[in-house]
């Protein structure tokens, strides 16, 4: 069992739309010309999106709001969003998005104003939740 699923696990109630295949990971890296991170890709295989303790981690699902969706919305939206980054939650608070670079680092993202990085993985925002 990889770390993210671990911790994933340890939560009490969660829900999740199923993982998805490494195809579909690569079409969606693709369509945003970004590499995923590993702890993100983790989670994909396994669980697709995620919803735990009130936080919605995106996942790829063509049919509804997902990474790809997010992350061109905030591309398109905002000239300031940052290069080789992506959404994997919109925080629904002041335009707020939590955005994730290839090496695996968890930064908040208000557009207009800054990027601040909040943690050092996925694993570790979701075991600070």
């Amino acid at each position: 069992m990889n770390k993210i699923t671990t911790i994933v696990e340890s939560f009490k109630r969660k829900r999740y739309t199923g993982g998805i295949s490494v195809e579909e990971i690569k079409k969606a890296e693709e369509a945003l010309n970004v590499k995923f991170s590993s702890d993100y890709v983790d989670l994909l295989i396994t669980y697709g999106s995620l919803c735990a303790k009130g936080e919605e981690i995106l996942g790829v699902d063509e049919n509804n709001y997902d990474v790809v969706k997010a992350t061109t919305e905030a591309k398109n939206q905002h000239s300031d969003f940052p290069i080789g980054m992506y959404v994997v939650e919109n925080m629904a608070i002041d335009g707020i998005l939590l955005i994730q670079n290839t090496d695996g680092a968890i930064f908040t993202y208000q557009p207009g104003t800054h990027v601040k990085k909040i943690n050092d993985s996925l694993c570790d925002y979701l075991e600070n939740l």
